[in-house]
Formats: C-alpha cells, sequence, structure tokens
C-alpha cells in the first residue's frame, strides 16, 4: 500500500519471502551437495566426529550444555537477522545469513544421511528439527520484516527524504512473540532432544 508519506514496511511481503526462501534453499541444497561430495580426508573427519556422537548418544552419556550455550546457539541467528534490520546493509546481509543457515543445515543433515542412510536422516530430523519447527518460521518471520525494514532505510537514504520508519507497535509485537517461540526452542533443546536422541540412537542401532 503507498501512501502520501511513502511506501510502508507492510509492502513487498511475499517478495521478501521468496528472495529468503530461495536463499535459504539454495544455501541448503548446496550444504547437501557439498556433503555428499567431500573427500576422503574430509569425509573420514567427518564420520570420526559423527560416530563420537553416535557412540556418546547410544551409551546415554550425551553432554547437554549449559543454559547460556543452549541459549546463544538458539537465538544467535534470529538476533543477526534483528540487528541487521537496523541498517540499510541488511539488504544484502540478511539474504546472504540465509543462505548461510541454509547451507550448515542441509550440511548437517547431508553428513548424518551419507554415513548413515535413511536411519540418519531419521536421527538428523531429531537433532535440528524437533527445535527447528519453530525456530526455522521465526527466523523467517524476522527474516522478512527486517528485510523490508532494511530496505526502508536504503530508500530513505537513496531518495534523501523522509520515509515512515517501520519500528512500530506491530514490528515490536512481532519481535515479542517471537522471543516466545524462542523460548520454546530452548526448553525443547534442553528437556526433550537429548532424551529424544539417545533413544533413537539405541533403537536405530546405527553402526
Amino acid at each position: 500500500m503507498k501512501t502520501g508519506k511513502g511506501w510502508t514496511a507492510g509492502d513487498g511481503r511475499l517478495t521478501a519471502l521468496a528472495v529468503l526462501s530461495l536463499c535459504f534453499l539454495g544455501g541448503g541444497l548446496l550444504g547437501v551437495l557439498s556433503a555428499a561430495g567431500a573427500e576422503e580426508e574430509a569425509a573420514a573427519g567427518l564420520a570420526s566426529y559423527l560416530s563420537a556422537f553416535l557412540a556418546t548418544a547410544q551409551a546415554g552419556t550425551l553432554s547437554v550444555p549449559g543454559l547460556p550455550a543452549q541459549v546463544w546457539s538458539v537465538i544467535r541467528w534470529p538476533l543477526l537477522v534483528l540487528l541487521l534490520g537496523f541498517s540499510a546493509v541488511g539488504l544484502v546481509g540478511i539474504p546472504a545469513v540465509f543462505g548461510v543457515r541454509g547451507f550448515l543445515l542441509g550440511f548437517s543433515i547431508g553428513s548424518f544421511v551419507r554415513f548413515y542412510g535413511g536411519a540418519g536422516g531419521l536421527l538428523a530430523a531429531l537433532v535440528f528439527g524437533v527445535s527447528g519447527c519453530v525456530a526455522v518460521p521465526v527466523l523467517f518471520v524476522l527474516g522478512v520484516q527486517s528485510l523490508l525494514a532494511a530496505r526502508t532505510l536504503a530508500l530513505r537514504m537513496v531518495e534523501e527524504r523522509r520515509r515512515l520508519l517501520p519500528y512500530g507497535r506491530r514490528y515490536w509485537l512481532c519481535c515479542g512473540v517471537c522471543a516466545g517461540g524462542l523460548a520454546v526452542c530452548v526448553l525443547l533443546e534442553w528437556a526433550a532432544v537429548p532424551s529424544l536422541v539417545m533413544g533413537a540412537a539405541r533403537l536405530l542401532r546405527l553402526s
């Protein structure tokens, strides 16, 4: 919608979502291909790391990181996206963040599948998917609104005229709801994921 004060941050949400989705999926595909095509030396290192992780999970001694580490692990990507939304740099930086996040997630899942097949895929779904089913949508919600905010700031600089800033009540309400979702992710990572992963590792009998 266009107003006399210029375009508002509500415009272009579908376009922003499409851009971020392409970056995320493109990064994820590249990550999967990288895991599948890793050279022998790199593959040996990955296999050793995953074997150690699996042995620990099967033994029921999987260590749970402390609360600060878990909180940081959950909030670091959304926090980076949120901060980039306060600068015109976010117009480029936010899609880049989504590409990197997709790559790392795709590479991690691809590594499990490469060495353990379908059973590894199920284990990866527990490791990354239980909290990811909340964390990834939160990342996209924050990403879309932050990308639009960065666009508004960039247009203010280019046009050298005043535009309506996007940081209104709706903006902060969305951030608050997303913060609640991330709190749920921390709870899942602490209370559910370790037990599910250890139980699945024993049942699947991966080797």
